[in-house]
């Protein structure tokens, strides 16, 4: 333990923590040699050796890591530096022969090798500037070498010399002593990882030195410790790069391994379910069917935008309703709302209908509570005057509803894909086909499944799955999102507005949308631009991983995935509360905040705000951490207030 106390400590000794220090070192010699492994080159794993745990997990060569280990021991017994063909000569082998892990051992190393991206400036600087060179202690050999360096983009350099091809080492010294007598090296400064290699056996053969850090994790927090997360965090944290942005890095580190494992998961259960087609359905799905895309699944299982919303298959339903009671019982209205809320949750242009509003004592702005409107003399009185118009509305929408969805070939097996919760949209949908006697098997496919999701589908017998959680198909009643669900609703953002209806356009019927919340006067709100950055990063994220064999070895670990964005909102971070808390957040066209606050000064002097403004926040838990600003167990006083609010709490 001493011994690997030490070692860590070395390790993360850094001569000059400032890339202008060492770039200051630079200038004053005249050649530069770089160490490559764990400089120039990182690999995507804790330590090197858990390559080898990730080949024997995926090959199935039993105890790989350990016999791996030694045959290099015995071949090192016998000369200096080897190969990788000399070692194989003292493997033994399991179920594999020698060649197939050979083999595999190079390719896992090609795809797990990156750039170290806080080195790579200043090797590009130190290539401009003098006469660089590479000089690895490595068994690889020449080709395999240069292919991790084209690839990671390490080209300019004057000589690659690798120990295995001399049979003499760094850690002995005499790779120095060679390079500087063959290349003619004047005044040489050599940059490293290892302290004894790199650093005090450079300096032993008069090179200057620096030794850089050898664990670069670079993410601003600690996250739950979930089986092989120091796997999943030092891919992360090779591939964290401050140009890139905050919010590019989240969609990176926090938002991509979620979005990735739910498609993979996705995919892999549509092929046992035999699907034929599968619809993405706006908003939520927009960033879903990219990634889906990226990963080549559409190649088997076909997929399409299905531009659908609760609004758009709602209110064509009116149609068959007689009675306020019967259309109030399937508006999404908050319990506190606005007229101009409810005329558009019943189809109508509220501006329309000005005059009608005034004549009953009310205007667009008039609040209300929702509850109370089927005994409300005058909106009953102002409803019955316009519930010819309702119903006309709700006709003419049916009408060019079903020529949308005759669009579609709803007789194939389709998976239906959005964020969730309550599958209310699915619920929906299915009834408007079967009423209208459209055949159809459709199955849903959802990040989480909420108790609602009992009622909305289950009593009905509709088929539907849910990647997180999943009340439908079990008998938990736990939404393990539901502490933050706008602040995740918020990274799925589509760049334009929800589908009101539907219209013709050039011989097709197509989505009619709403205005973007997020843009005023064609400009962008900063709430868009992030989430783009997000979404990017995200995008990012699933390319690179789903082209490393560490997500063959991490496979469905969907508690790690998912484990980034619930601990940022379950546990936020400073840097957390500061980048989303002034967040925007339109709730059924309510503008709210995610956790917006007034300092904790204010709320002291005006306690009855304190609780206005808790109740509006879309994020408690970061409203109270960014109000309180102390340590508290914010995820269980969230769960008690949550329970005490909706009257489950002894």
């Amino acid at each position: 333990m001493i011994k690997s106390k030490i070692k860590y400590f070395l390790d993360n000794i850094q001569i000059y923590k400032e890339d202008e220090k060492i770039i200051e070192q630079i200038d004053k010699h005249q050649e530069i040699t770089f160490d490559i492994f764990d400089t120039l080159i990182k690999r995507n794993v804790p330590n090197p050796k858990d390559v080898f745990s990730v080949i024997e997990s995926i090959l199935g060569e039993n105890n790989f890591r350990k016999k791996r280990v030694e045959a290099e021991i015995k071949a090192r017994e016998k000369k200096t530096e080897v190969t990788l063909d000399e070692i194989y000569d003292e493997y033994e082998c399991t179920n594999l022969n020698r060649e197939t892990i050979k083999r595999a051992e190079i390719e896992y190393e090609l795809s797990m090798c990156v750039v170290n991206i806080d080195i790579l400036p200043i090797f590009k600087y130190a290539c401009e500037k003098k006469r660089v060179f590479l000089v690895s202690d490595m068994y690889l050999s020449r080709a395999v070498i240069e292919e991790i360096l084209n690839n990671a983009g390490i080209v300019g350099y004057e000589q690659l010399i690798i120990s295995n091809e001399l049979n003499i080492n760094k850690h002995s010294g005499d790779l120095y002593n060679y390079v500087r007598e063959k290349y003619e090296l004047k005044n040489p400064l050599h940059i490293g990882n290892d302290f004894v290699s790199d650093y005090l056996m450079a300096k032993k053969q008069k090179f200057d030195a620096l030794k850089i850090r050898t664990n670069t994790y670079r993410l601003d927090r600690k996250y739950l410790k979930v089986n092989n997360s120091d796997y999943l965090n030092a891919f992360l944290s090779n591939h964290h790069s401050l140009e890139n942005g905050d919010y590019y890095n989240f969609g990176f580190e926090r938002f991509g391994p979620v979005l990735y494992g739910f498609t993979k998961w996705l995919y892999e259960d549509m092929e046992k379910e035999k699907i034929d087609e599968v619809f993405f359905m706006a908003r939520d799905g927009y960033i879903m069917k990219k990634i889906y895309d990226q990963l080549g699944c559409d190649k088997n299982i076909p997929d399409r935008y299905f531009e659908v919303s609760r609004r758009s298959l709602r209110v064509p339903r009116y149609a068959k309703f007689n009675s306020l009671e019967e259309i109030m019982g399937e508006t999404p209205l908050l319990s506190v709302t606005n007229m101009e809320q409810i005329l558009d949750s019943f189809g109508l242009n509220p501006l329309k209908y000005k005059e009608i509003i005034n004549k009953y004592g009310f205007n667009l702005d008039s609040v209300l509570k929702r509850d109370n409107l089927v005994n409300e003399k005058k909106f009953v009185a102002l409803f019955n005057e316009i519930k010819d118009d309702i119903f006309e509305n709700a006709i003419a929408e049916n009408d060019l509803l079903l020529e949308y969805l005759k669009q579609f070939d709803f007789s194939k097996k389709i998976a239906i894909v959005d964020i969730g919760w309550g599958g209310s949209i699915q619920s929906n949908l299915i009834q408007t086909l079967d009423e209208n006697h459209i055949e159809n098997d459709v199955i849903g496919y959802y990040f989480g499944l909420a108790k609602e999701s009992k009622n909305k589908l289950g009593k009905k017998g509709y088929k539907a799955k849910g990647y997180l959680f999943d009340c439908l198909n079990s008998d938990s009643d736990h939404d393990i999102e539901i502490s933050f669900r706008p602040l995740f609703e918020t990274l799925f953002l589509e760049q334009s507005g929800s589908i009101m209806k539907y219209e013709h356009k050039d011989n097709v019927v197509v989505a009619k949308r709403y205005p973007y919340e997020y843009e005023i006067d064609r400009s962008l709100l900063p709430e868009a631009l992030r989430v783009r950055d997000i979404q990017a990063g995200a995008l990012q994220f699933a390319r690179k991983y789903s082209l490393s064999k560490l997500s063959d070895y991490i496979g469905d670990n969907r508690e790690l995935y998912f484990d980034y964005i619930y601990s940022t909102g379950t546990n936020p971070s400073k840097k957390d509360l500061e980048m989303y808390g002034d967040f925007l957040f339109f709730n059924n066209g309510s503008e709210a905040y995610l956790s917006k606050t007034k300092g904790m000064g204010y709320y002291i002097i005006h306690p009855k705000q304190f609780l206005k403004d808790l109740s509006a926040a879309q994020w408690k838990i970061g409203y109270l951490k960014r109000t309180l600003k102390v340590r508290l167990p914010y995820l269980k006083i969230y769960t008690l207030l949550h329970k005490i609010a909706n009257g489950t709490e002894d």
